[in-house]
């Protein structure tokens, strides 16, 4: 069982097996990016990107997305998930295409982040790429080269 998966486990719920199948289906997307942060051994951050296709009513366009970033509670507000967000933009800049990412409006901190870093709201919808917001609404954002979807 791989650290990640323990990460994801411990902060959403659920087994431990569950979140490794999804984690190795993540990864094996086209594009996939995946990254951790490690602090005297032990995984206390990660963070993915991938392609992603549209969903059938979902208003979210194909392309580069930030898929996913699980900071460990004890190691927030320390600039990990900074730092891994950063990563992944370097890499995924390369491309020339826009990185969209997406996330419930009530999650005010990564939407500081994400700001911060240059990304734009493009829009605002109940579910992005069959993600629902459970108690909230969707914002997508995206970086990189005006014009984009």
């Amino acid at each position: 069982m791989s650290a990640a998966a323990l990460l994801a486990a411990a902060h959403y719920g659920g087994e431990g097996a569950t979140w490794q199948e999804r984690l190795a289906r993540a990864l094996a997307a086209p594009d996939a990016l995946f990254a951790i942060a490690e602090v005297s051994g032990q995984v206390v951050a990660c963070a993915k990107a991938a392609r992603c296709a549209p969903v059938d009513d979902d208003d979210a366009p194909a392309g580069l997305y930030l898929t996913g970033l699980l900071v460990d509670p004890a190691w927030r507000r320390r600039g990990l998930g900074e730092q891994l967000t950063r990563w992944r933009l370097e890499r995924l800049r390369r491309s020339g295409e826009p990185v969209l990412f997406f996330t419930n409006a009530r999650n005010t901190a990564s939407l500081a982040l994400h700001t911060r870093l240059g990304f734009v709201e493009v829009g605002r919808a109940a579910s992005y790429l069959g993600e629902p917001f459970t108690g909230g609404v969707g914002v997508l954002m995206r970086w990189g080269p005006a014009g984009s979807p």
